[in-house]
C-alpha cells in the first residue's frame, strides 16, 4: 500500500522538474516507510512506500530485467503467487514483492495485462521503448488515481494534494458542483475541482507519443435481467453454498500479510462474515477484531460484535468513544479532498484511528456488500413503489435518497440549469433490466467506486493503514450479479443470501439482526454556531458555491421538522464544511 506521484511528457522533455520531494511529502502518510524515485528526460515517477510484503527488499520502483519497463503500483496483488509462478520460467524476479509481476505480465501480454490481476490497485506504467504511459485502477476502484493533461504532459497522482503546485489555485467545477447536489458525491472521471480527474474504476489511461491520452474500460459488472421466477429449495441451497465458497477464497487471499493485522468488526452480518471465513487463517495471537461505539448513539451493536469473537476465541477491542475524541469534520475533509454526503466519514476515520493506536497496519473489512446483495432499506422501496414504474433508472434510483437535490432544485441553488447527457449510455444499460437489477446496476457502477471507496481509502491510508475488502473481489462480485432475486434478497430484502450462506459460522444475534446504519450521533456534526457559520447567508454568499436565498428557505423547512430539508441541508453542511477545510487551505 502506497502513494503515487508523476508526471509524462510524451512528446519533447521537461523544461524543469514537474514535482519536488515537497509534492510527494503531502502523501506521506500513504506511506511512512521509504520513498523511491525514477527520472528521465520524459517521466518523472516518485513513490511512498507503506511495506506490507517484503519488508526488505520490496522498495519501488519496479524494474524489467533490462530496465527498460517501469512500474509503481499502490495496493496488492492477491493472485501473485499463482502469477509469478508461471512467469518464473521466462523472466528474473528481484524482490518478493507481488507488485512485480506487473512488469513482467506487460511484457508478456501487453496492455491487456491488467486483465490478469486480481486484486485492489492503482499503477503507473512507463515503457520506455515506446515512450508510452499507462495508468490503471482496480475493478471496483478500491484505490484511486487522480490525473491532469495540460499543455502535452500528463500529472498524476494518489490524491489531489500532489497535483497542485503552490500558488495554484483550480475553479471549482460548476458541472461538478450539479453532481454532488444530484449523487452526494462526484462520479468519476470528475473531480470537484476543474481540470483534475479521477481514472473510473476498470479503466486504464494510455498516453503515448503523438497521441491524446485515451481511456480503456477493461471491466464493467454486468447484471442481467432477473425474470422473478420462483427458486426450489436445492437450487437456493446450492447458490448459498457457492456464494459461501467464492467469498470464503476472496478473504483467505487477503490474508498475506507480514505486518499486524485485524479485522473491522460491526456486529452486522457483512464485517461478522468477513471474520468468520478469515479469523481461522491467522495466528490467534494475531487476530483481533475492533468494534467501535459512540456515546449517546441510538444504536450499539459492540455486543453483537463480542458474541461472535467469543465464539472464535478472538482478541476484541472495543472502542466508545466521546464527542470531544473524535476528529473534526474539518480534519476528516481535508484529508477526503472532495465532498460526500454521508455521516458515515466520521465513524469510518474514527476506527482507523483506533486501529492505528494498536499499531495494526492491515484490516479487513465487511465493505461492498450493500451494493451486491441489495442491503438498503432504499431497495425495496424503489422497486415496490407503484409510481417509480413510469420514471427512467436513474430517477428510480435517486427518488428515495432524501440527500440529493432534484433537478428543479439544482437548477434553483445554482442559477443554472446544467445538463450532462455523460449518464446516458449507462441509463441505456439500465433500461434493459429489471428495477433491482437496475438499482444495483447504478450502484455498484457509481456509488461503490466513488463514495464508498473515496471514504474507505482516504480513512485508512490517512492513518497508514491498509484496508482490504472481500467483498469487492471481482470474482465475489461476478458470482453476485448471477443471483437470482429470490435468492439474494428473500421477501424482506434482508441479505437473504448471505444471511443463509453464513448460517452456522455466525451466532443468531447477527443473523437476524435487521440492517443498522453507521453513523455517529446528529449533533457530532453540526451545531448552530457552526450552521449559520457554514450556511448563513453571509458565508453563503462569501463561498459562492451556491445561491444565498434557496439554502435559507431550505434551512427553515429543516427548522420546522422537515426530514427531507435536513437531508438537504446536510449535504450543503458537508459541500461548505468542505470548502473551508479544503479549498480555502489549499488556495490561501
Amino acid at each position: 500500500m502506497c502513494g503515487i506521484v508523476g508526471a509524462f511528457s510524451p512528446q519533447k522533455p521537461f523544461d524543469k522538474l514537474p514535482f519536488t520531494t515537497r509534492n510527494l511529502d503531502r502523501i506521506h502518510h500513504r506511506g511512512p516507510d521509504a520513498q523511491g524515485f525514477y527520472v528521465d528526460d520524459h517521466a518523472m515517477l516518485g513513490f511512498r512506500r507503506l511495506a506490507i510484503l517484503d519488508l526488505a527488499g520490496g522498495g519501488q520502483p519496479l524494474y524489467s530485467e533490462d530496465e527498460q519497463i517501469v512500474v509503481l503500483i499502490n495496493g496488492e496483488i492477491y493472485n501473485h503467487h499463482e502469477l509469478r509462478q508461471r512467469l518464473a520460467d521466462h523472466h528474473r524476479f528481484r524482490s518478493r514483492v507481488d507488485g512485480e509481476v506487473l512488469v513482467h505480465l506487460y511484457e508478456e501480454r501487453g496492455l491487456d495485462f491488467v486483465n490478469e490481476l486480481r486484486g485492489m490497485f492503482a499503477f503507473a506504467l512507463y515503457d520506455r521503448k515506446k515512450r508510452r504511459l499507462v495508468l490503471g485502477r482496480d475493478r471496483a476502484g478500491q484505490k484511486p488515481m487522480f490525473y491532469q493533461w495540460s499543455q502535452g504532459s500528463l500529472r498524476f497522482a494518489s490524491e489531489i494534494k500532489p497535483l497542485l503546485q503552490d500558488g495554484d489555485k483550480p475553479a471549482v467545477s460548476r458541472a461538478a458542483l450539479a453532481e454532488y447536489l444530484r449523487f452526494g458525491y462526484v462520479p468519476s472521471p470528475r473531480t470537484i475541482l476543474e481540470g483534475i480527474h479521477k481514472l473510473p474504476a476498470g479503466s486504464v489511461l494510455v498516453a503515448d507519443a503523438g497521441t491524446t491520452p485515451r481511456t480503456i474500460d477493461y471491466w464493467k459488472l454486468r447484471f442481467s435481467r432477473d425474470d422473478g421466477r420462483t427458486v426450489p429449495p436445492r437450487e437456493a441451497e446450492q447458490w448459498c453454498k457457492d456464494l459461501r465458497s467464492t467469498l470464503s477464497s476472496a478473504v483467505k487471499m487477503r490474508l498475506e500479510s507480514e505486518v499486524p493485522m485485524g479485522f473491522l468488526l460491526s456486529g452486522g452480518v457483512d464485517s461478522a462474515s468477513v471474520f468468520a471465513l478469515g479469523v481461522g487463517g491467522l495466528d490467534k495471537r494475531r487476530a483481533q477484531a475492533f468494534t467501535i461505539g459512540f456515546r449517546g448513539a441510538p444504536i450499539d451493536e459492540s455486543e453483537a460484535a463480542a458474541e461472535v469473537t467469543r465464539r472464535y476465541e478472538a482478541k476484541h477491542r472495543i472502542i466508545h468513544l466521546e464527542r470531544s475524541e473524535a476528529t473534526s469534520l474539518d480534519e476528516i475533509l481535508h484529508r477526503v479532498e472532495e465532498p460526500v454526503s454521508t455521516d458515515a466519514l466520521l465513524p469510518t476515520a474514527c476506527v482507523f484511528e483506533a486501529v492505528s493506536r494498536a499499531k495494526v497496519t492491515t484490516v479487513l473489512s465487511g465493505e461492498g456488500s450493500d451494493e451486491l446483495f441489495a442491503g438498503y432499506t432504499k431497495f425495496a422501496r424503489a422497486t415496490r413503489d407503484p409510481e417509480l414504474e413510469r420514471v427512467g433508472p436513474l430517477e428510480r434510483y435517486l427518488r428515495h435518497e432524501e440527500f440529493v437535490f432534484t433537478a428543479e432544485e439544482r437548477a434553483t441553488l445554482l442559477g443554472e440549469d446544467i445538463v450532462d447527457p455523460r449518464f446516458d449510455e449507462l441509463e441505456r444499460e439500465a433500461r434493459e433490466l429489471d428495477p433491482l437489477s437496475q438499482m444495483l446496476l447504478l450502484e455498484t457502477r457509481l456509488r461503490l467506486p466513488d463514495r464508498i471507496n473515496l471514504r474507505l481509502d482516504r480513512t485508512s491510508m490517512a492513518h497508514s493503514i491498509e484496508a482490504r475488502a472481500p467483498f469487492m473481489d471481482h470474482g465475489v462480485m461476478e458470482f453476485a450479479a448471477t443471483l437470482p432475486h429470490a435468492v439474494r434478497t428473500g421477501p424482506n430484502f434482508n441479505k437473504h443470501a448471505l444471511r443463509h450462506a453464513m448460517r452456522d459460522a455466525l451466532p443468531e444475534v447477527v443473523l437476524s439482526a435487521r440492517k443498522a446504519p453507521f453513523h455517529a450521533p446528529d449533533t457530532w456534526f453540526t451545531d448552530a454556531g457552526q450552521d449559520e457559520a457554514l450556511l448563513g447567508p453571509d458565508a453563503i454568499a462569501e463561498a459562492g458555491l451556491v445561491k444565498p436565498e434557496p439554502v435559507q428557505a431550505l434551512r427553515a423547512r429543516a427548522r420546522a421538522g422537515d426530514r427531507a430539508a435536513q437531508e438537504r441541508i446536510f449535504s450543503l453542511y458537508v459541500l461548505h464544511a468542505w470548502h473551508r477545510a479544503f479549498y480555502r487551505r489549499l488556495c490561501a
